[in-house]
C-alpha cells in the first residue's frame, strides 16, 4: 500500500565490478590538478579556512542579502537551486526518514502508505525492493559520495529535492555530471564550518546567529539544534540528525525515524549490505559523545514546539527515555484505517 508515482528505473548498474568501471574516481590527471589546487590553499590559508579547500578553485557560491546559500555552480555547470523561501515551513503533518540501520529489513513497506519520504545516504537502495517514491533526500558526508558513488548517482537522477552541503556536491561533481542531475538542490552548510567563509569559533556561534531558530546545547563540543536550516545545522555526527533538522524546518508535525540503529555499526552491515561488502562506519566512537547527547537534548526541544519524533527501531540504542518508540505495525494498522 505503498503510495507510488512512476519511478524511472535506474540507469546505473550496481555490481561490485561495474561499480568501479562506472563510477571511479576521476582519471590521474584530473586528481592530480585537484590536489595542487588542495595543496595551494593550504599554503595560502590558514586552519579556519581548512574545510574550504575543495571550493576555491572552479567553484562559485552566492549568498543572499542575509548572508544565506542562494546559488552554486561547479565548472561553469549551475545547481537546479530549489526556492527555499517557498520551501521551508511550507509543510504540515507526518512524514518519514528512512535512515540505513539493518532495522529497515524488518519492516515490511508494502503493508504502510509512505508519504513525505526522506532519505539519507544509502536508503536510496530500498527501491531495490520496492517503488518507494523519495520527495526529499539529505546527503552531508562527502565519505559516503565517494564510497558508493553508485548509490549518489541514484539519487541526483530523480525528481526531488536534495539536501546537501556544497563541499558533498563539489564530490559528486567529481563522478556525475551537473549537467544531468534530474533533482533540485538545497544548499545546507555547517553552523560552524560556513562556505568559503572562516570556521567559527565555538563562543562565536550564539553571538553570529542570534535567533530563536538556533538553539546551542553545549559548546565544547559545539551540540544544538536548528530550526532554521538556512541559518545553518549542527553535525550531530549522523546524517539522521541533520535529516531532523532539515525535516522540522519544512514544518513537519510527527516525524517517523525508520533504520535509526545506531547499534554495533562497526559490525553491523547496513540494511543493503552485506559483512562482505559494508563500509566502515563511525557511528560506534561517536555516539557517546556526540549523538547521543545531540538527541537527548533536542527531543524536549522539540517536544515543547509541538513536534513528535518517533523511533521505529525496537534495537536502536536511543533508548525510550530520549525518543519515543514505537512498532511499525503501528501505521500499516492506521493505513487499514483510512481505507
Amino acid at each position: 500500500m505503498i503510495s507510488v508515482d512512476q519511478i524511472r528505473p535506474s540507469q546505473c548498474v550496481t555490481s561490485e565490478m561495474s561499480v568501479v568501471h562506472e563510477y571511479a574516481w576521476p582519471k590521474p590527471a584530473q586528481r592530480l590538478s585537484s590536489t595542487f589546487f588542495k595543496l595551494v590553499y593550504r599554503w595560502s590559508h590558514s586552519s579556519a579556512f581548512r574545510h574550504n579547500e575543495r571550493l576555491w578553485h572552479g567553484v562559485s557560491i552566492e549568498r543572499d542579502s542575509r548572508g544565506f546559500l542562494k546559488r552554486m555552480s561547479i565548472e561553469g555547470h549551475e545547481l537546479l537551486m530549489a526556492n527555499p523561501d517557498d520551501l521551508l515551513a511550507s509543510q504540515t503533518g507526518d512524514c518519514h526518514l528512512i535512515a540505513t540501520g539493518p532495522s529497515v529489513n524488518d519492516i515490511d513497506y508494502g503493508a504502510i502508505d509512505l508519504h513525505n519520504v526522506m532519505g539519507v545516504n544509502g536508503a536510496i537502495a530500498l527501491q531495490d525492493k520496492l517503488p518507494v517514491r523519495f520527495e526529499y533526500y539529505c546527503i552531508v558526508d562527502a565519505g559516503f559520495v565517494r564510497k558508493r558513488p553508485d548509490l549518489v548517482a541514484r539519487v541526483v537522477q530523480q525528481k526531488l529535492t536534495l539536501f546537501a552541503t556544497p563541499l558533498v556536491l563539489w564530490y559528486i561533481a567529481q563522478y556525475f555530471p551537473l549537467s544531468q542531475f534530474r533533482c533540485q538542490v538545497f544548499l545546507i552548510e555547517d553552523i560552524q564550518d560556513p562556505a568559503c567563509r572562516r570556521a567559527l569559533l565555538k563562543h562565536e556561534l550564539l553571538s553570529t546567529h542570534a535567533s530563536t531558530d538556533l538553539v546551542l546545547f553545549d559548546e565544547e563540543p559545539a551540540l544544538g539544534f536548528s530550526f532554521n536550516i538556512r541559518r545553518g545545522i549542527f553535525d550531530g555526527h549522523t546524517v539522521a540528525y541533520t535529516g531532523l533538522q532539515v525535516l522540522t524546518s519544512l514544518g513537519f508535525n510527527t516525524i517517523f525515524m525508520h533504520g535509526l540503529d545506531l547499534r554495533n555499526a562497526a559490525q553491523t552491515p547496513r540494511f543493503y549490505e552485506t559483512k562482505e561488502n559494508m563500509q566502515p562506519s563511525a557511528l560506534d566512537g561517536d555516539f557517546n559523545s556526540f549523538i547521543e547527547p545531540s538527541f537527548r537534548h533536542a527531543a524536549p526541544l522539540l517536544s515543547r514546539r509541538g513536534i513528535r519524533v518517533v523511533n521505529l527501531s525496537a534495537q536502536s540504542a536511543l533508548g525510550s527515555d530520549i525518543i519515543e518508540k514505537d512498532d511499525w505495525h503501528s501505521l500499516a494498522h492506521a493505513s487499514l484505517e483510512q481505507e
